[in-house]
């Protein structure tokens, strides 16, 4: 009984050693046919951006700034004398055009003319009295000296006599002459070929002097004040050398090109050049000029006076200037350039910045490749990769697309 218990456990335990000889054996198989896995080499990742290749140029300097066209021959022009308007031209209406000599209104003039043709009149008299006067004065006046007929005393009175009827004459012929003036005061012309901009008379009023009839604007002679910042006007506005001679308060500017473009329409444009330094204000520290508008006869529709327009005048330029769109200069006035297609943050010096582009004097090489796509501050030495000008074609239509559905 004894024998068979021993037996049993001795087979167990062969059992049990056989079963972890086997699970040994099998791992060991297993681990021999499991592959160990592909080495795959790790690659940086690139930073896709656009670029440009810089190269040196003459750039003008472009000064903005915005004004309203006003005219230079826009008069109110009022009654010189009391009446009623006997007639008005025809066409009296704000908007119309009336050419220069164009009689506009009449005013009556009869108590005028009477006036005229009493002191008319009158002066005829006197002079029938004056030839009369002379006539008597030179005969007392020979007869007392050659006859010693009659007395110095009557000799006085004649030459008194002429006297008087002159000064008489003399007042008489300053009424024809008032008269005169009055009457031509009746006649109201258009002095200028003009735009009918206010109408405050018409036909059978009755006016006294001083009483405003119409305004008439030359819309031919036009020209818009633009109110700059100082320093800009003095660092790029083209002026003359001074002479020693000269005494002008701020000196006299070049005749510099100027576009003038309606802020409604920007397609409504026209021409100008720089006219004159109208005013200083030294509260805002901005300087006026008065820019003059050239008449185009090729607009369909020109500017006139009260349309609000910007203004570019083109000022002094700037030699061997790298142009770079804004967005492409940091903050911290540092631009983004490729080399060995590896990143590199260079500082730059920016001269102006003029709307949308910067203008770099200082800090690039002619030819350099610099990044214009916005990145958020990317790390030193990044790996780049320059997209084709097929690829930044179809980026830019992409931030087109990406803009118009912010608007809408």
């Amino acid at each position: 009984m004894q024998l068979k218990k021993t037996g049993s456990a001795l087979l167990r335990i062969i059992l049990c050693v056989l079963i972890l000889a086997g699970g040994f054996i099998g791992m060991k198989k297993m681990k021999q046919m499991k592959k160990p896995p592909q080495k795959v080499e790790r690659k940086e990742p690139a930073l896709p951006v656009e670029v440009v290749r810089v190269q040196a140029e003459k750039a003008p300097v472009i000064i903005s700034g915005y004004g309203e066209i006003i005219s230079r021959a826009d008069v109110t022009l009022p009654a010189e004398v009391a009446g009623r308007i006997t007639f008005a031209h025809k066409d009296l209406q704000p908007g119309a055009i009336i050419k220069k000599g164009e009689i506009l209104y009449k005013i009556n003039e009869q108590d005028f003319r009477l006036n005229l043709e009493t002191a008319q009149a009158r002066l005829k008299s006197l002079t029938r009295d004056l030839e009369l006067a002379r006539k008597e004065y030179q005969r007392v006046s020979n007869l007392y000296k050659k006859k010693k007929v009659g007395t110095q005393s009557s000799v006085e009175k004649g030459e008194q006599s002429v006297n008087a009827i002159n000064s008489q004459i003399i007042q008489v012929q300053q009424s024809i002459a008032q008269a005169k003036l009055q009457l031509g005061r009746c006649l109201i012309q258009a002095p200028f070929t003009g735009r009918i901009t206010e109408l405050h008379a018409e036909q059978d009023e009755y006016v006294t002097p001083g009483k405003d009839l119409l305004t008439l604007t030359d819309d031919s002679d036009l020209e818009i004040r633009v109110s700059l910042d100082s320093r800009d006007a003095v660092d790029w506005l083209r002026f003359k050398p001074r002479k020693q001679e000269d005494n002008s308060w701020f000196g006299l500017p070049e005749e510099t090109g100027c576009t003038v473009t309606w802020t409604e329409n920007e397609s409504i444009r026209a021409t100008g050049s720089l006219d004159r330094v109208v005013r200083f204000d030294p509260r805002t520290r901005s300087l006026t000029v008065a820019i003059r508008l050239r008449p185009d006869a090729s607009s369909t529709f020109p500017l006139v006076q009260g349309m609000f327009c910007r203004v570019d005048i083109e000022g002094r330029s700037l030699d061997r200037v790298f142009l770079l769109p804004r967005s492409a200069v940091s903050f911290e006035q540092a631009v983004y350039v490729v080399e060995k297609d590896r990143l590199h943050t260079r500082k730059v010096e920016v001269a102006r910045i003029e709307g949308g582009i910067a203008f770099i004097t200082n800090g690039l090489e002619q030819g350099e490749q610099v990044i214009i796509t916005r990145l958020e501050n990317p790390l030193e030495n990044s790996l780049v990769t320059v997209l084709d000008a097929d690829q930044q074609a179809e980026k830019q239509t992409e931030k087109q697309a990406e803009k118009n559905e912010a608007v809408e």
